[in-house]
């Protein structure tokens, strides 16, 4: 009979010590309108929602590989002066490198023989054209029909000839206009230059830099790598269970010095890497303030695909007084209510209430630790 009792008792102490708790909190909290500016009490409206458990991660900033740049000369020849560094910020259009180009001298000397083509052509065009204008007027007298058929397709080869220079001639234009001159290089015609200088096709900073003054170059090498910084890549590595759970638009929140930055996650390996065993998640977020700098760690949240539902407060709005989860419930302005809540999950930003509270009711958010005190000193006091 004594161990019916005994286990009757302790099967109901759960409810006896949640019942205690809650008969042992203050029916109100009273605060005058000072101490409620002073401690910047805040409230949030309790309503339904779904949370999602998180997995704290650490964040890598890494350049968006889409967005770099990378910088080669359209001809060869040999590096005249390096205008840049690594970490250089350097704006669109501005010279990055300027180099004697072999391959301009080249094309300018065929443009020089080409238009002295062209102009033989046009001249042997015009004078056929002439002899045929002759042959005419004077076709069935001074000049038979059998010469004036051959001064005419002696005009037709001219005529081709000339279609064909001015081809000649278009492409090396064309050359000059889009090859030793683009969005960037820009490389000298008027006046025979022979220095090209490449320029940065966009906004950005040098991130590699593998040339010196005096080296060779060749159109087919990387000079240097320019990083568009407008948006950048936060880069996670989790472990491959982690990873189950996280799907592509999954929320992330990422720590920085100015503020949590909130992003969604682009892309979720499809294998673990052969070398750390874990899966790489990248979310691309924009940047325009330059604030996120290649190669930050940073701490962040991954929110994964299962939520949970219920009423949805603050985690900073519950605290922990004697081992009970407490909400203080704003009654009105200077008027605060302890209750008991049961707090099925808290992810750190927010947290899921099954039992406690009413949706609609007002809890305390920030200041429910100033809250707490008072509880707390309240009980010291009667002790």
């Amino acid at each position: 009979m004594k161990k019916l009792l005994f286990l009757c008792f302790a099967s109901a102490f759960p409810q006896f010590s949640a019942y205690a708790a809650e008969q042992a909190l203050p029916a109100d909290i009273s605060l005058d309108a000072a101490a409620v500016s002073h401690e910047g009490i805040t409230v949030f409206t309790v309503a339904s929602g779904t949370v999602f458990p998180t997995i704290p991660v650490v964040c890598q900033v890494m350049p968006d590989t889409t967005r770099l740049v990378h910088i080669h000369p359209a001809g060869s020849g040999k590096v005249l002066a390096v205008l840049v560094q690594p970490g250089t910020h350097v704006r669109s259009g501005q010279p990055l490198l300027r180099y004697q180009d072999h391959s301009l001298h080249v094309a300018q000397l065929q443009d020089a023989q080409t238009q002295a083509a062209l102009n033989a052509a046009i001249a042997a065009q015009h004078d056929a054209a002439q002899a045929v204008q002759r042959a005419q007027l004077l076709a069935g007298q001074a000049v038979s029909i059998a010469e004036l058929h051959r001064r005419q397709d002696a005009l037709a080869q001219a005529n081709a000839n000339v279609r064909t220079r001015q081809a000649d001639a278009d492409t090396l234009g064309h050359r000059f206009k889009e090859e030793f001159n683009s969005v960037s290089e820009q490389g000298g015609r008027k006046g025979r230059d022979e220095t090209s200088t490449l320029i940065a096709p966009v906004d950005g900073v040098v991130q590699t830099l593998d040339v010196s003054v005096a080296a060779d170059l060749s159109p087919a090498q990387d000079v240097m790598t320019l990083a568009d910084l407008s948006s950048v890549w936060i880069v996670s590595d989790v472990t491959p269970e982690q990873a189950a759970h996280i799907q592509p638009g999954a929320r992330q929140s990422t720590e920085t010095t100015a503020g949590p930055v909130v992003s969604r996650i682009n892309t979720v390996g499809a294998m673990a890497s052969a070398l750390t065993g874990l899966v790489r998640l990248i979310s691309v977020v924009p940047n325009p303030t330059g604030a996120l700098v290649p190669g930050m760690v940073l701490n962040g949240t991954l929110s994964e695909k299962d939520g949970i539902r219920g009423l949805v407060v603050p985690s900073e709005a519950i605290q922990k007084i004697a081992g009970q989860s407490i909400v203080f419930v704003q009654k009105d302005n200077t008027h605060y209510h302890p209750v008991v809540v049961d707090v099925v999950m808290d992810n750190g930003e927010q947290a899921v209430i099954h039992a406690g509270l009413k949706e609609g009711e007002h809890v305390v958010a920030h200041g429910s630790f100033a809250l707490r005190s008072v509880v707390e000193l309240a009980g010291m006091d009667a002790d």
